[in-house]
């Protein structure tokens, strides 16, 4: 239990720094002749990703609601203008550009890796704060002054993916690695490999595969002839529900280990019995927060929280602390990002130099048809085992 530090490295329990004194005066933020205080929203409301920008908004609109019920910013409602990017990066970067013209000084989202590229670029050049929830590239990091994001770099998630295979199944040695061809895929796979070989496995194969794609049976048998002892999934939901179900056909067993866009409710009820005993890493979200799960779960008819909501909801409520303490502009919510020290419902959230949070992840395991946590006690017994 001692060198749970050691063996887990892209774990980091983040410390909040202080709280604010007392006697600080709040600035009442300045927001012209505005009658709300306008955010905008980038999501995909329509096509395979709109699972995802769904649960987004749906986060965000909670904590809207919470903020205005209690008097809104400096008196003022805030009002969420979204706009549907249908998953398309192209249409994200338009969509930005639109908002940015209109004076919106901070946009939420976009929610995928390679929208978040897409847009960055524009967040710099017109000088708006772009803040997303849910984008993972390594390739946001350091893209610019206004751009940030609530959530970790896929370069701790691929270690922690191949620590966690490791440590659960130390008789593994090859590993079979299937990802999705764009820019989520890609820096995920290239930190998962270099980890997994750098803890002396091989990677027999990698089998790209493209977004939307629905037909994996000569995915699946390539990975059944490479005679792979475990499989890497990197995957947004659409093509994962599609390979489990592929893979369950071909009888294809043996252990497997997922990225976090898999880890909802939807992949169990669509993918079946095939699914159990699969274990994903996540971005820690044990959401500690009973009324916001009354709320979300009142309003989506859900049994349990997807991820995705609660780091929507912590990043709106950001961006009304930093709006308050700022003031209703681009450079006085960046200024106040950058010192902003936040315990959210899922967690502690404090920026880098380079908009980033600091890692901290959660492994989940498919058990009797649910998600549950694997606790860290056996992650690090499992270690201790192996090494010994």
């Amino acid at each position: 239990m001692t060198r749970v530090l050691e063996i887990f490295p892209y774990i980091l329990a983040v410390c909040l720094i202080g709280a604010t004194s007392a006697g600080i005066l709040i600035a009442v933020p300045y927001s012209g002749e505005n009658v709300t205080i306008d955010v905008g929203v980038l999501v995909p409301l329509t096509g395979d990703l709109a699972v995802y920008g769904g649960d987004v908004l749906e986060g965000i609109n909670i904590a809207v609601d919470e903020i205005n019920e209690g008097g809104g910013i400096g008196g003022k409602d805030v009002r969420i203008i979204c706009r549907d990017t249908g998953g398309d990066p192209d249409r994200a970067a338009a969509m930005m550009e639109d908002l940015a013209d209109q004076g919106v000084p901070v946009v939420i989202g976009p929610v995928t890796s390679s929208s978040a590229i897409s847009v960055a670029p524009i967040a710099e050049k017109k000088q708006i704060v772009m803040i997303s929830p849910t984008a993972t590239t390594p390739l946001l990091s350091g893209a610019g002054r206004y751009v940030y994001r609530t959530i970790s770099s896929d370069t701790y998630q691929g270690r922690g993916m191949a620590t966690v295979l490791r440590s659960l199944h130390p008789e593994v040695n090859s590993v079979a690695v299937l990802y999705i061809e764009n820019t989520y895929g890609a820096g995920l796979r290239e930190s998962f490999t270099a980890a997994w070989t750098t803890q002396g496995g091989t990677v027999v194969c990698e089998i790209p595969f493209e977004n939307g794609r629905t037909d994996f049976s000569a995915v699946i048998a390539a990975v059944r002839d490479s005679d792979a002892d475990a499989v890497a999934l990197i995957s947004y939901l659409p093509e994962a529900k599609a390979i489990f179900r592929e893979a369950a056909r071909q009888e294809l067993g043996g252990p497997w280990i997922a990225s976090d866009a898999i880890v909802t409710a939807e992949f169990i009820a669509a993918a079946g019995p095939a699914t159990e005993g699969i274990v994903a890493t996540i971005q820690a979200n044990q959401v500690q927060s009973p009324s916001f799960i009354t709320e979300y779960c009142r309003r989506t008819n859900a049994t349990s929280v997807n991820w995705q909501a609660a780091y929507a909801y912590d990043t709106m409520m950001i961006i009304a602390e930093a709006i308050e303490h700022g003031g209703y502009t681009a450079d006085g919510i960046r200024n106040h990002l950058d010192v902003i020290r936040y315990l959210g419902i899922c967690g502690p959230k404090v920026f880098d130099e380079n908009g980033d949070i600091p890692p901290a992840f959660d492994v989940m395991r498919i058990r009797d048809g649910r998600w549950t946590r694997v606790p860290w006690t056996e992650l690090a017994e499992a270690s201790e085992v192996r090494q010994h």
